[in-house]
């Protein structure tokens, strides 16, 4: 067996509770209060964690882009997405742990959070170190995984940087009304990549309404596709 660390429901409500952290982008998370409420989680032997490569990863693609233009915060996402999927080696159960993501956010990566995020207005920071798992945007650390994981098809992350490409396409997908389903994902990766957020938008609502009278988990990625193509026809 191996061991992960993992932030406690009382760790997230010390960060709730903290006056000046997120909210003042001069404050740091408070670790050393922190320390107190993580918890060691025993995982199979196979779950290998490079935090090595990650950290260089990261600190590489702040030094290019960046992170004061939009489009240029939206490439970082695209390039380091594939790099947080590729080292942090985990199942679905372990990224189904709130605490693991909430733990590697405010611990190991909270620089890259408060670069992506900080100092944006109408822009929650808050959650991006906690969030929950309805909604996998909203933690920065488990956006990157899980768009990558919904997305990879075998050592191809194309759809994935195409996904990170659309700040709206990337919410939609990860949302939980979207089911995580990763032939539709790849799907609307492929087909909505290069659309404005009022066509994704569009195609997306149509889309939801047909989930009512098809499963979408009997549908292939081509059958997907061929739909997404044929609504985004309709609504251009």
């Amino acid at each position: 067996m191996s061991e992960i660390s993992v932030l406690s429901e009382a760790g997230r409500d010390l960060v709730v509770e903290d006056d000046a952290f997120p909210s003042d982008p001069e404050a740091d998370p408070p670790r050393e209060e922190l320390e107190r409420h993580v918890q060691t989680l025993e995982v199979a032997s196979d779950v290998e964690l490079d935090l090595a490569r990650l950290h260089e990863a990261v600190e590489r693609a702040l030094g290019v882009f960046d992170t004061g233009r939009q489009e240029q915060r939206t490439s970082l996402d695209s390039a380091l997405a594939p790099v947080f999927h590729q080292c942090l080696d985990v199942p679905t159960r372990v990224a189904s742990h709130i605490g693991f993501w909430q733990y590697l956010a405010l611990f190991e990566f909270s620089h890259l959070i408060d670069a992506r995020w900080g100092g944006r207005d109408g822009i929650d920071v808050e959650e991006k170190y906690l969030g929950t798992q309805k909604d996998l945007y909203s933690n920065h650390v488990a956006r990157l995984w899980w768009g990558a994981e919904l997305t990879f098809d075998g050592d191809d992350y194309l759809a994935t940087h195409r996904l990170f490409e659309r700040q709206r396409l990337v919410n939609y997908v990860l949302d939980s009304s979207f089911r995580r389903y990763r032939p539709a994902a790849i799907a609307f990766a492929e087909t909505l990549w290069t659309e404005q957020s009022s066509t994704i938008d569009a195609v997306a609502s149509r889309f939801n309404d047909s989930l009512s009278t098809i499963q979408l988990e009997t549908r292939s990625r081509t059958e997907v596709r061929n739909q997404l193509e044929k609504i985004r026809e309709h609504v251009g």
